[in-house]
Order: structure tokens, then sequence, then C-alpha cells
């Protein structure tokens, strides 16, 4: 991995499973110290995170996680689950044998991360799972605003202290997806749209904490 890949996945990964809290100010020189890497290698690094919508680089004044805010994470999860409905009455019409197979597989991976109890892991391979599935779609200029939404729907999710749900049972929360896949658009949607909205999983004697 080059070192800007390495960099940007580290400080992703600490954002998003909020070991760098919200708000939390970085610096260029501070991060490449840390890490052994050049400042150029880190300014590289947070303009990516800054196009993910995890940093806000604010020139003279430096850079700061971005803060979490609860009506800014309600859009973002309703613009995503348009997006992963909508597209599903295409994925579902043009699916292949191969496009299965290749979600049983990243399904499989899922459930792997989940029983080695990486959190991280287990993220990024269900982000790989649905962009999978709405690839399908071929909505491919959609992509990176789809990518944007399920990334803060799950540092969402995590940061909501209440949320609780055993990894490998959200790894196989997957598998009604693939199998409404055979049944047409409309289930696929509706199949989407109840994942998307029971992402948080809030104990109702927790409901009031």
């Amino acid at each position: 991995m080059r070192p800007r890949d390495a960099v940007y996945s580290t400080l992703k990964r600490r954002i998003l499973l909020n070991e760098l809290k919200p708000e939390t100010g970085l610096t260029e020189l501070g991060v490449a110290q840390e890490l052994g890497c050049s400042q150029g290698t880190v300014r590289e690094a947070l303009l990516r995170l800054q196009e993910d919508g995890l940093v806000l680089r604010n020139g003279h004044r430096g850079t700061m996680v971005t803060p979490l805010e609860a009506d800014e994470a309600e859009e973002m999860l309703a613009l995503r689950r348009r997006l992963e409905t909508r597209g599903a009455m295409r994925a579902a019409a043009r699916c292949q044998r191969d496009d299965v197979t290749r979600l049983q597989a990243l399904l499989a991976d899922m459930e792997e991360a989940a029983r080695a109890g990486d959190d991280y892991g287990l993220i990024e391979i269900d982000t790989a799972f649905h962009m999978a599935i709405f690839r399908i779609a071929g909505l491919r200029s959609l992509d990176q605003i789809l990518q944007r939404c399920i990334l803060h729907s799950h540092r969402q999710k995590l940061w909501e202290p209440r949320h609780q749900r055993p990894l490998v049972e959200t790894a196989r929360r997957h598998q009604p997806l693939i199998a409404a896949l055979d049944k047409g658009g409309e289930s696929l949607a509706q199949a989407l749209g109840h994942h998307i909205d029971t992402i948080v999983a809030i104990a109702p004697e927790r409901l009031a904490v």
C-alpha cells in the first residue's frame, strides 16, 4: 500500500470508529510525526478525507474532524434510501449470475470480519456490498454520492451510544437483500428500504436513555 493510501486508511478508520472525535483538530505536522511520513503525504490524505466529508479544512485555521449533526445525518440517510431503492428497480432487471456470486462472496467476507470482531473491516465490506448492487443498476455518475452517504450512515451508527447489534447479526442482515434480487425490483427496493430504516438498532428499554 502506498504511504498516502496507508495514511488515508488509518485516519479514515480512526474517524469512523470515533477514535478521532468530532471537531478534533488535526495538523499536517502532528499527523506526519505520529505516522512517520511526510507532510505532503498527510496533505493528500486530508484532501481525500475532505472529499469524503470526514474532515473540514479551513486554510490557516487548520483541519478538524467533521461535526456530527443529527439533522444532517437524517438528510444523508434519506438520500441514501432514495438512491438505493430507486437503483434497485434497475439492478434487479440487470442482475446476472456472476453478480449474485460476487454478493455471496462479499457476504461471506462480512461474516468472517464479524466473527473476528473487525468493525472497520465489516464497514468496508458492507460498503462494497451495497455499491455492488447499485453498480448493477448502471447509475455510475451517482456512485460517489452514494458512497459518501453510506460512509456517513456508518459513522452515525457507531456514534449512537444506544445502538446494540452483534456484528455477526449485522453481516447476516444482508442475506435477504440477495434473496430479494431474484424476486424483482419492487421486492429488492422494499428489502433495501427496510434494511436502511433499521441500520441503528436501539433496544426498547434504551429508547428513553
